[in-house]
């Protein structure tokens, strides 16, 4: 499976000292027509990413590792059983604007139930979007914003910790931000830290074919 190789190497920390350790679930899911990735739609309530896509996830409760904290959260946002779960590994932390350093745990679900469940007051929606639509052309894009768009509290820390990931322009300080349309109206747009980690999961899976393939299917 290309996910299980995209997640085999050792993931680097994060060094950015401060940051909050959270995680979350990358969740691979078998459907008769081809696999999907499942997403949730946050509510308008929850305290980051109001009405944003992210995968299910959240905070590390201290002491937690970073797996058993994305299988948690994933029980209680969308209720995905920890047991129906096969865990393949985990990519880079990632920073987020909100002063998280996240962990994605990448997972495959061989037999995942008809439907999910969503957490009330944190979830809207939980959703799955085929893994052939985000690899089809022209459905990814990236922009370059300007860092003066980032929280000014925590703007240089952020800025340090993305030149490891080569999305600093070190010329302009701008930062890359990455898109995927990926279905019909604004409530369908992955972007964000959840495109980050969507983006770097499928260039370790499917490059060169990750950046507009027609063909995207699993070996």
């Amino acid at each position: 499976m290309r996910f299980r190789a995209a997640a085999a190497a050792a993931p680097r920390p994060l060094d950015a000292p401060g940051f909050r350790p959270a995680a979350v679930l990358v969740p691979l899911l078998r459907r008769p027509d081809g696999p999907t990735l499942l997403f949730t739609l946050r509510t308008e309530t929850v305290p980051h990413h109001k009405g944003e896509i992210s995968f299910p996830g959240g905070g590390r409760a201290e002491g937690e590792a970073a797996v058993a904290a994305a299988l948690r959260e994933a029980q209680e946002e969308v209720g995905l059983p920890a047991a129906s779960v096969e865990v393949l590994g985990a990519l880079d932390d990632l920073p987020s604007i909100w002063g998280y350093a996240v962990t994605p745990v990448v997972a495959a679900v061989a037999d995942p139930p008809p439907g999910f469940e969503a957490q009330p007051g944190e979830v809207v929606e939980p959703f799955e979007i085929p893994l052939a639509r985000l690899l089809a052309p022209g459905v990814r894009r990236s922009e370059w914003w300007e860092a003066s768009r980032l929280p000014e509290e925590i703007r240089d820390k952020l800025l340090a910790s993305r030149v490891q990931f080569d999305e600093l322009d070190p010329a302009t300080g701008r930062y890359r931000v990455w898109f995927f349309h990926a279905g019909e109206g604004r409530d369908r747009i992955v972007w964000g830290l959840t495109g980050r980690i969507l983006a770097h999961l499928l260039d370790a899976a499917f490059a060169p074919a990750a950046r507009g393939a027609s063909d995207p299917a699993l070996r």
